[in-house]
């Protein structure tokens, strides 16, 4: 390892080069990665936050809340939840959101201690709407009042909450069968069970968004190896007579793939190290509008990938260095 740091230190220029493109690719991977997190939090952030980890779905809903229907009334084990999404109107403003109702006494998700028609919406639907204003239904009429707010998204649009009264009022004016999206509860019903990550994963859209993303990463990830391969191959290339030197006053070619593998792994730790910290500053100083999280854990897989592909990628310039010989390298040839 000496060997190694020793030609970073002599060479300050060729390995700035290469730890300034190793710091933009692994800065570039956990920017996509807080951006890939942040978008799968918020595509699913009311079920998030529920206190509670398993759903009782109808079986042909294949996952989705939406697409439940549950008209059986709800035993007392379980907790009901409604899901409704609508498109709301103020004045000649229309707005998505999707309805959640819990019963009023229920500790699962926000407090619903709410009268029939009020609901507390996500921070993001007020803008033209004020607490206080009301909002209509657009298919039914049915009005709802803004009594306060609380965080909550479902799809990527506002969540609005209100209370189980308000559901089965809301049901009554559509003329719609009443019917519940899921009970909630760990006891077994004759329904689709499944896990709360399980019910994320079947939102609209949250299977190919993350898809893309990790499609993105590991094309970026193996691209990033591959730069870096070929950096140090063409430096492996560039010091033939110096390797033929040293293999030839007796130093061992361990010796000089330990250096050479230190150099990659130094290189790639403190880039992942810096990249974290830089990652973590854009989380502060990014618009609120843009659903950004930043999870040290991903920082750190990503980084061992970034080691790993890199190490594997190393395998070509010391299998280089394993085949030099050096009378060759002294005398000039391969080169």
């Amino acid at each position: 390892m000496y060997l190694g740091f020793k030609e970073i230190w002599r060479q300050k220029r060729k390995f700035s080069l290469i730890f300034v493109i190793t710091l933009l690719i692994v800065l570039l991977s956990t920017l996509i990665t807080g951006l890939a997190d942040g978008l799968a939090y918020d595509n699913g952030a009311s079920l998030r936050e529920l206190e509670v980890d398993t759903f009782h779905l109808a079986e042909d809903a294949e996952g989705q809340l939406t697409r439940s229907f549950i008209e059986s009334p709800t035993p007392e084990t379980f907790t009901p939840l409604g899901v409704k999404p609508m498109t709301l109107v103020h004045g000649t403003k229309k707005q998505d959101a999707t309805l959640f109702t819990l019963p009023a006494d229920s500790d699962i998700g926000p407090e619903l201690a709410l009268a029939v028609g009020e609901v507390i919406v996500d921070p993001s639907f007020l803008g033209d709407v004020q607490i206080g204003d009301t909002v209509k239904d657009f298919a039914t009429g049915y009005t709802f009042t803004i009594v306060g707010t609380t965080d909550g998204r479902y799809s990527h649009a506002p969540v609005i909450w209100a209370s189980s009264d308000t559901w089965q009022a809301y049901q009554s004016t559509s003329g719609q069968p009443a019917y519940v999206s899921a009970w909630l509860g760990k006891d077994t019903s004759s329904l689709e069970t499944l896990t709360k990550q399980q019910v994320v994963e079947a939102v609209p859209g949250y299977t190919a968004e993350q898809g893309t993303f990790t499609m993105m990463r590991g094309f970026l990830l193996f691209i990033g190896a591959f730069i870096l391969t070929a950096f140090f191959y063409m430096l492996t290339l560039q010091k033939l007579p110096e390797l033929g030197i040293l293999k030839a006053i007796g130093i061992r070619s361990r010796l000089i793939g330990t250096a050479l593998v230190s150099q990659v792994m130094v290189i790639v730790l403190i880039a992942s190290i810096l990249a974290a910290a830089l990652t973590s500053i854009v989380t502060i100083i990014v618009p609120d509008g843009i659903p950004f999280r930043f999870d040290i854990g991903n920082v750190f897989v990503y980084s061992a990938i970034m080691s790993g592909l890199s190490l594997f990628g190393m395998l070509l310039p010391l299998w280089k260095l394993r085949k030099l010989d050096a009378a060759d390298a002294l005398g000039g040839i391969g080169q």
